[in-house]
């Protein structure tokens, strides 16, 4: 027989009200909370959350829609905001996109018939579909690593644009002239700043826009990394150092340089995220490094904040700072430059 609040009340004497009071968060007595959670365990109670939603209108639950599973960045984000959400008493249904954008609204539309109280969106694109129906129903949403540009939404993102900056003035400083971007399409709003910012720091250090050979978009992948990489070292002119705009990039491209011979030039390379990296990789590489714990942190505390209260407040975007964490000289020196 399934235990109930009656039988805690027999076996410590302790009011319903007192009883219900501590299920549901509030404060009791020190004695009391030891009193109720020993009977609790004695008699195998378990909270009936779906029926103490119904009666608070609140599921404890969070939608987590992401652009892609298969991605590092994605799932460190979500590993960190669910220690959190954990603490507050909430827990998380995650969904995957797979890059599709009829995926994502699908998403949506399924987290918002499970009763979700809030969403947190990895957005596959600058606009999301199916946003409208969750503003209707009160359910806020925050936007991780890119804004999205129809709805009222809260985002979390760094500043993309100063992260690549910092980069291309470390090579610059360092005597390279001829550098190169491995980047996605500027469809994807991250993968738009990083080139953005990278164009206006060639040309602020060297006088002249990169050349356009340089700069392409490659897929966004490990194998778009490799690609990318192979394709610049085949030019008739390649660059003497290249920036990696992600961890897949990051990753492909050091494959490829792995695969030259050792009398073989190559060029100088800058990587973006994952300091495990440094730990595996020699020479130490040089990477920008975004705050992904803090990125974690804020999203998880502006969704908790706008579920407990904040939600008329106008939405509000959150831009944090990467930082440079420079490896060994020979990864981004030019070659026989002064030390």
């Amino acid at each position: 027989m399934v235990a109930t609040y009656k039988d805690i009340r027999r076996l410590t004497g302790l009011s319903l009200a007192t009883i219900s009071k501590y299920f549901n968060g509030g404060n009791v007595l020190y004695a009391n909370r030891v009193l109720i959670e020993q009977a609790a365990r004695d008699l195998g109670y378990q909270v009936n959350d779906f029926a103490r939603g119904l009666r608070s209108r609140r599921s404890r639950t969070l939608g987590v829609v992401l652009a892609e599973l298969n991605s590092t960045f994605n799932t460190t984000i979500v590993s960190g905001m669910e220690e959190r959400l954990r603490e507050a008493g909430y827990g998380a249904i995650i969904c995957d996109s797979r890059g599709s954008a009829e995926a994502e609204a699908e998403a949506i539309h399924f987290l918002i018939g499970k009763m979700v109280d809030g969403l947190v969106i990895i957005p596959v694109g600058d606009e999301v579909a199916g946003l409208d129906a969750a503003h209707e129903r009160g359910i806020p949403v925050i936007s991780v690593d890119r804004p999205v540009a129809n709805g009222r939404a809260d985002a979390v993102v760094v500043d993309n644009r100063a992260a690549i900056a910092s980069a291309v003035d470390l090579l610059t400083g360092s005597g390279h002239g001829e550098i190169a971007l491995l980047a996605g399409p500027d469809t994807l709003f991250t993968m738009r700043e990083r080139r953005i910012g990278f164009r206006a720091a060639v040309e602020a250090a060297t006088g002249r826009l990169p050349r356009r050979e340089l700069t392409q978009a490659d897929a966004v992948s490990i194998e778009g990394g490799y690609d990318g990489m192979r394709r610049l070292l085949e030019l008739d002119h390649p660059p003497t150092a290249v920036v990696c705009a992600n961890y897949e990039f990051t990753l492909g491209a050091t494959m490829a340089l792995n695969e030259l011979g050792a009398d073989l030039p190559r060029p100088a390379i800058v990587g973006f995220d994952n300091l495990d990296l440094a730990r595996i990789i020699r020479p130490r590489p040089t990477l920008v490094v975004q705050p992904v714990a803090e990125i974690a942190a804020r999203a998880a505390e502006l969704v908790l904040s706008r579920i407990e209260g904040e939600r008329e407040v106008e939405a509000c975007t959150v831009v944090l700072h990467t930082r440079l964490v420079v490896g060994d000289r020979a990864t981004f020196a030019l070659p026989g430059a002064a030390s």
